[in-house]
């Protein structure tokens, strides 16, 4: 497993660092590949806070609209869906809509199945 970028902090509330220390330390993860993170395009200095309180809608859209043009978005949804990610923006996405789209995945493989 390659040591993960960590996503942006700055401008966080703080605890921010301790949710992404949980993600990693604590969370068992499902995709142990993490070596996307390098090609993402959040990192350290961006000012986007990845980890809005529930209701801060204005710093999820800000993050939600920074994930856009990022070459690895899909990768990234990918893996907090696959990861049950439940806090903070990845791939674009909030925890409620990742939670929509996995529940969809969910039906559609019995459906295939």
């Amino acid at each position: 497993m390659t040591t993960p970028k960590k996503p942006a902090a700055t401008g966080s509330r703080p605890g921010a660092d301790d949710i992404y220390m949980e993600l990693f330390n604590t969370h068992k993860l499902h995709d142990n590949d993490t070596s996307w993170m390098n090609d993402s395009k959040c990192h350290p200095d961006d000012g986007i806070t990845w980890f809005p309180r529930v209701g801060e809608r204005t710093r999820t859209t800000e993050a939600k609209q920074f994930c856009q043009n990022c070459p690895v978005k899909q990768k990234c949804l990918d893996w907090a869906i696959t990861n049950k990610i439940i806090y903070g923006v990845w791939g674009g996405h909030s925890p409620i809509e990742r939670a929509v789209l996995l529940h969809a995945r969910k039906i559609k493989a019995k459906i295939v199945a």
